[in-house]
């Protein structure tokens, strides 16, 4: 899908998502779609020899663009999963409909706040009805680490129905990976944003992290010096 396209379909959603009171029906696949445009942006950015070049730049900037609607489109719809969540634990009555807007990571997520909830609760203020939970091995602090959830007959669970399809690939997307430099500042710098997305600015004497790619520029133009290449 053309880059610009997408951007400016999940700016749309975004702004039905925030007017909205009520979790929007989006495309189950949305977000994976969005993974896959950022890293195949990402990909024509490493290609380039000079990062810090005007194309190179207007990449990087629609990365940054991508990612900052993607990630508040993120935060809008798990406040809403949170809000649905809490009152589903409580026994409130929830719209179908609205369940179904779940895609299904989304859906894993409020299966898996509802049963904390309830455990939770179970444990501070029902202790008594279960009479016992299942402890993990691990502890953390001292603390031993009880399980998140609780069976699922006594929690039941919501489930997707044939109107919701599971794609296991939502979940295992992850950002393209880097290498980085740790290097010394030679000269002072203007902010400039670097192949990762992320804006630096150097001060002479500075030692920080820069993309392989950027430190490698500046090295040669005598602006930082490498310390530790990746």
């Amino acid at each position: 899908m053309n880059r610009v396209v997408l951007l400016d379909e999940i700016r749309t959603i975004l702004l039905e998502e925030r007017d909205s009171g009520e979790l929007t029906t989006i495309s189950p696949d949305l977000f994976l779609k969005t993974s896959t445009g950022i890293k195949s942006l990402q990909q024509e950015v490493y290609a380039f020899e000079d990062p810090f070049s005007d194309e190179a730049r207007l990449l990087i900037e629609k990365v940054a663009s991508l990612r900052t609607t993607i990630e508040e489109l993120f935060k809008i719809r798990t406040d809403k999963i949170v809000g649905l969540a809490t009152s589903q634990a409580e026994g409130s009555y929830i719209e179908r409909e609205e369940l179904r807007a779940l895609i299904p990571a989304e859906l894993e997520m409020f299966n898996q706040i509802v049963g904390a909830i309830r455990q939770c609760r179970s444990q501070l203020i029902e202790w008594k009805a279960w009479g016992g939970f299942n402890v993990r091995g691990a502890t953390a602090g001292g603390v031993q680490i009880h399980d998140a959830c609780a069976p699922e007959d006594e929690l039941g669970d919501i489930r997707a129905d044939g109107d919701i399809v599971s794609d296991p690939d939502i979940k295992s997307q992850s950002d393209a990976p880097f290498v980085y430099d740790i290097v010394q500042a030679l000269s002072s710098m203007e902010p400039f944003m670097g192949i990762d997305g992320r804006t630096y600015e150097l001060m002479v004497g500075d030692i920080l992290t820069l993309p392989s790619r950027n430190a490698q520029v500046l090295v040669e133009r005598d602006i930082v010096l490498n310390i530790h290449p990746g």
